[in-house]
């Protein structure tokens, strides 16, 4: 059986599923169970679907497993491990059969998330499957609502995946570290965002010179996000030959020709 064959596969939904999170809302209005049951079921989908081929992930973990936490919040995350190792935060969003567009919540719009996964889950929620995704969304202009044309094929979920592998490794950043560091905190929550910029910019251009622009413009738009010297963020990001700007450049291009040997 070929990859396409195994992602169009159908997940099916064992009853204990259903049956457990129905144990966890008997406090939760009738009215929100619904919507409630199917973001912690789509979460559960991604999970199951990645285990096939050996990635890890918790899905009892995901805000949207919390189910008296799900009244005030959207987010239906999902962190994937491979050999302990995290590969980044996903954001698993139910879609209708019939829906022409996959609308992400404005609240799960959030800057460490390296894809949206738009999963499909049949009314009597026997069944779910894996319609497509998108990855990182822009910093600065992210676009809520992906036209289901639009979406990614499953199989370039593993793709991306894969080229998370190399990037879980902390030692390849020390050197953008040290360049982020001059202009705020270099976080955890800062390198997973730079993480998913940087994934999403190898998984969708295929010459490294613009892989390196598109990586390095949403790099810049964090930074922007993170500092409170705007105008200095802002004359550095109009004037194309900034020494700053250049350098950005440079340290993006010797980190992807690093991810390069090491598939060799």
């Amino acid at each position: 059986m070929n990859t396409q064959e195994l992602f169009g596969q159908l997940i099916p939904i064992p009853p204990k599923i259903t049956q457990y999170l129905q144990r966890l809302s008997r406090d939760i209005e009738p009215s929100q169970f619904s919507e409630i049951a199917e973001k912690a079921i789509a979460v559960w989908v991604v999970h199951r679907y990645l285990k096939r081929f050996d990635y890890q992930s918790d899905f009892r973990t995901s805000s949207a497993w919390n189910v008296a936490a799900q009244v005030l919040t959207d987010l239906a995350d999902l962190e994937i491990f491979e050999d302990s190792r995290s590969l980044g935060i996903v954001e698993c969003i139910p879609l209708a059969a019939d829906a022409e567009s996959l609308e992400i919540p404005e609240g799960s719009i959030i800057g460490d998330r390296i894809a949206y996964i738009a999963v499909e889950i049949n009314p009597p929620q026997t069944w779910g499957k894996i319609v497509g995704f998108t990855p990182a969304l822009e910093t600065e202009y992210p676009e809520p609502s992906i036209d289901r044309q639009d979406l990614l094929e499953c199989d370039r979920l593993l793709d991306l995946l894969e080229l998370a592998e190399p990037l879980a490794d902390p030692s390849r950043f020390s050197e953008l570290e040290s360049y982020w560091l001059g202009y705020g905190e270099w976080s955890a929550e800062a390198r997973q965002a730079v993480v998913a910029q940087l994934e999403k910019a190898l998984l969708l251009e295929t010459k490294e010179r613009l892989q390196v622009e598109s990586a390095a413009q949403e790099l810049e738009a964090l930074i922007a996000q993170s500092v409170a010297d705007s105008e200095r963020e802002l004359a550095m990001r109009e004037d194309p030959e900034n020494e700053s700007r250049q350098q950005l450049r440079s340290i993006l291009r010797r980190l992807f020709e690093s991810l390069r040997a090491a598939e060799d």
